[in-house]
């Protein structure tokens, strides 16, 4: 167990950062070329708040010193990976595709391990690649890329920028604070500029109200234990209906939309149970026409699947569509 302090306030100075270093290098080749070189303001700026978030507030992160040298080793080898795709003048949103690529295959292999998050007796920041699951997975890939977009090879950098994607500010504030809904972490993500979520036609359908947590609060050891947590999971639905509901792309219409889905996609199963918005999770792999996925299956491991998204979804009974979000970091 490691724990480096964080605050709140900080966190929102870390999060305006980020959108200063999208605008600046999606708009600039030249202040971009700075930023990697590590001598620009922004970058500055940037190294400045990290250090005081590492130093203020509190956030708790559970992992061992053979995954913390095992993912650093991979961030440099991203660093590396980043600079050769570079040199080729790829657009920003090539270079996040091909590092997400990079990522995802890094966890090929990896065991799937349900319930990994749900663990800890008190809400902490698991970072393990002993085991994986599908949010597990997409996360990783998604942090460890902002975190080499950043120009960083840092652990703690990666560490922060989890958090950011898994509770939305970054802050820990118990079990509650996470986003358990994946619709929830669409939402939460698209909102601080991380993600966007494509596809939201108004013809296509709606996800259905969520109440699969509260109606199964035996299910889950944090809520058969405190009402307090129960009551704040409940509100947290209640809020989350009261949106307009995500728009979703059915079963039979996946193939019309294949072709406008591009590798480093953030790929959403929408599912028939009751209460319940996605069921799984996984990252788009394009090669030519073919568009399949990366994902932590329940069968095994983290694989590249065999099945395009559209007969993956065909061949599940509670799979009803999917949705699409594009990273933008």
């Amino acid at each position: 167990m490691m724990n480096v302090r964080k605050s709140a306030f900080l966190s929102i100075m870390n999060d305006l950062c980020l959108k200063v270093e999208f605008f600046v290098r999606g708009n600039s080749r030249i202040f971009f070329s700075c930023f990697i070189s590590s001598q620009s303001p922004i970058y500055m700026l940037r190294v400045f708040f990290i250090t005081t978030l590492l130093l203020s507030g509190t956030l708790s992160f559970n992992t061992s010193a053979d995954d913390v040298e095992r993912i650093t080793k991979w961030l440099e080898e991203g660093q590396e990976r980043f600079h050769e795709i570079y040199d080729h003048e790829l657009t920003r949103e090539q270079q996040i595709s091909e590092l997400i690529r990079f990522y995802s295959t890094r966890h090929l292999g990896i065991t799937y391990v349900g319930g990994l998050l749900e663990e800890p007796p008190v809400e902490t920041l698991v970072i393990t690649l002993q085991g994986s699951d599908c949010v597990l997975f997409v996360e990783h890939a998604m942090a460890m890329t902002m975190t080499t977009m950043q120009g960083s090879t840092d652990f703690e950098q990666f560490a922060s920028n989890l958090a950011l994607f898994r509770y939305g500010d970054g802050i820990i504030d118990g079990y509650a604070s996470r986003l358990h809904y994946f619709s929830d972490w669409l939402r939460t993500n698209a909102s601080f500029s991380r993600i966007r979520i494509l596809f939201q036609y108004d013809e296509l359908p709606s996800l259905s109200n969520v109440h699969f947590m509260s109606s199964n609060r035996e299910s889950y050891r944090q809520l058969a234990e405190s009402d307090s947590l129960f009551a704040r999971i409940g509100q947290r639905e209640q809020e989350l209906n009261s949106y307009s509901g995500l728009r979703f792309i059915p079963q039979d219409d996946i193939p019309n939309f294949e072709t406008q889905l591009k590798t480093g996609d953030i790929l959403s199963f929408v599912t028939t149970i009751d209460g319940l918005d996605i069921s799984h999770t996984a990252i788009v792999k394009r090669e030519g026409d073919s568009v399949g996925f990366w994902h932590a299956s329940t069968t095994g491991s983290v694989i590249e699947d065999p099945k395009t998204i559209y007969e993956y979804t065909r061949d599940r009974r509670n799979v009803k569509g999917i949705i699409v979000a594009r990273p933008l970091f």
